[in-house]
C-alpha cells in the first residue's frame, strides 16, 4: 500500500514539474513572438536612427531602396529573390537598427560563410543606409495600419 503511494506521489511530481516546464516554454516562446512583431518599433536598447520618422528622409530612403536594393529584396521591400524586408520581421540579421546596417553596410554571412547580401558601404553613403532603413521602417508602420497580413511577395 505504500509502495503504492508513493509511486502516485512520484507520478504526481513528475506530472507537475513537466507542467511547469512546458508553461515556461510556452510563455517565453510567447514574450519572443511578441518581440518579433514589435520590430517595426524601435527597441528599448537599439541605437537610435537619426532620419527615423523623418519624411523627407525617408522619400530618400525609398528611391535609394528602390534603385539599391528592390531587384532582390522586391519593389517597396515585400521579398523577391531575397526576403521582405517591409515585414518587421528578420529571420536572420535580427530586427534592431544596428543589426540592420551592420548587414547592409557589411553583408551578411552565415557560419563563416557569405550569403548573397554583399556589402554595400562602398557603394552606398552611411547616410542612406539610415535613409533606407527609416524607409523600410516606415513601410513597415504603412502595411501594418493597412491591414496586411504579410504574405512574402504581397502588398497590403
Amino acid at each position: 500500500m505504500t509502495a503504492t503511494k508513493s509511486l502516485y506521489f512520484n507520478l504526481f511530481c513528475m506530472i507537475l514539474l513537466s507542467l511547469f516546464f512546458l508553461s515556461t516554454v510556452y510563455i517565453s516562446n510567447s514574450l519572443a513572438k511578441d518581440d518579433m512583431d514589435l520590430y517595426g518599433d524601435m527597441l528599448e536598447d537599439d541605437m537610435v536612427n537619426p532620419f527615423e520618422g523623418d519624411a523627407e528622409a525617408i522619400a530618400i530612403g525609398y528611391e535609394r531602396f528602390n534603385s539599391r536594393c528592390s531587384y532582390c529584396h522586391g519593389m517597396r521591400g515585400i521579398g523577391a529573390k531575397g526576403p521582405p524586408l517591409t515585414r518587421g520581421y528578420y529571420k536572420v540579421s535580427g530586427g534592431t537598427n544596428i543589426n540592420l546596417y551592420s548587414t547592409i553596410a557589411s553583408g551578411l554571412t552565415i557560419n563563416g560563410r557569405p550569403t548573397q547580401m554583399g556589402a554595400f558601404s562602398r557603394t552606398i553613403e552611411d547616410d542612406d543606409i539610415w535613409r533606407i532603413i527609416a524607409y523600410m521602417r516606415q513601410e513597415y508602420k504603412d502595411r501594418k495600419a493597412a491591414g496586411s497580413n504579410f504574405k512574402y511577395g504581397v502588398y497590403p
